[in-house]
């Protein structure tokens, strides 16, 4: 059974915690003022921080999946409910975040990424499938998905 997978993104902030999480170990563990246990802990977190990611999987049975995984290794599935597209399209989108907690607030209250997405369509409804920077990128993977689906594809040239 052939499948296809999707890396999803993972916000910016979260890696930005992990590793500051991780330089604040380092200076924590010179000055030798934690327990090892507060170490461990502190490890773990930057470490599962830095390492987790989502990705979808596509299958040409229509069960699809998405992975919960750490460094590579899947953790964990569950079934992905998306309907069977009518069509699939590439396109470019900007995306807004509002950055409303924290120091974050303070940076701005909004954060922008213009990127190519692959959408799935079935009548009005829409599923996003995939984000990247790389127009070429999208438009090959929008056609790899498209013949596994046996799917129309629109692609922006």
């Amino acid at each position: 059974m052939k499948s296809l997978y999707f890396k999803q993104s993972k916000p910016l902030t979260v890696t930005i915690l992990g590793i500051v999480i991780l330089l604040l170990l380092v200076f924590l563990t010179i000055e030798d003022r934690v327990a090892w246990s507060q170490i461990s802990i502190m490890c773990l977190i930057g470490f599962v921080l830095l390492g987790y990611s989502v990705s979808y999987e596509i299958k040409e049975n229509l069960d699809h999946k998405t992975h919960f995984k750490l460094y590579g290794v899947s953790l964990f599935r569950q079934k992905l409910e998306i309907v069977f597209p009518d069509y699939i399209i590439v396109f470019s989108a900007l995306f807004k975040k509002d950055s409303e907690w924290g120091p974050v607030a303070a940076l701005g209250s909004q954060s922008k990424g213009g990127t190519y997405v692959i959408r799935f369509f079935k009548g009005n409804r829409h599923f996003t499938i995939w984000k990247t920077k790389n127009l070429d990128l999208a438009n090959t993977r929008a056609k790899e998905v498209s013949e596994l689906l046996n799917t129309e594809v629109r692609l922006k040239s």
